[in-house]
């Protein structure tokens, strides 16, 4: 069982480093043995989705005005 501080230690250093963090999320993910990996997975792809969506909407809402939606 890892100790509270040191865990919390630890969060606070992922938070400093949030592109060292990604890249090491990144090599386990791509290792596959750890039992974060499907979570990683989904959520790498649902924010992949996620920002496809929002700029098919900002583009579509923007046509949509532009040429004078009713």
């Amino acid at each position: 069982m890892t100790d509270p501080v040191d865990k919390a230690k630890e969060i606070v250093e992922s938070l400093e480093h949030p592109i060292e963090t990604a890249k090491e999320l990144e090599k386990e993910a791509e290792e596959g043995s750890s039992a974060r990996t499907p979570l990683i997975a989904i959520t790498g792809v649902g924010l992949f989705a996620g920002v496809t969506v929002l700029i098919v909407l900002a583009i579509a809402m923007t046509l949509y005005f532009v040429y004078g939606g009713k």
